[in-house]
């Protein structure tokens, strides 16, 4: 007779950590295995992303936004002191 013990103190360890990340439409927070979204319902194809699109959106639109106020005062400049 085989006697199971269950899992080892080293499996449950290894497999209880939680690993989230982020659905790539909506931004919102779910586990890595998930299928589909359960906020927007959208199915993930390619998986989870680990950086949140929506602060990488952000950070994109402030990058912008700094270089066309760098590169406006840069020709104003240049046309004052012409």
């Amino acid at each position: 007779m085989v006697h199971d013990e269950g899992p080892s103190q080293e499996d449950i360890e290894r497999f209880s950590q939680d690993e989230t990340g982020f659905c790539p439409h909506c931004g919102e927070e779910i586990w890595d295995d998930a299928s589909s979204c359960p906020s927007c319902h959208e199915w993930l194809r390619d998986g989870t992303t680990h950086q949140n699109p929506i602060a990488g959106e952000f950070n994109k639109r402030w990058l912008t936004l700094i270089t066309l106020i760098v590169l406006t005062m840069f020709v104003w400049g240049i046309v004052r002191y012409m």
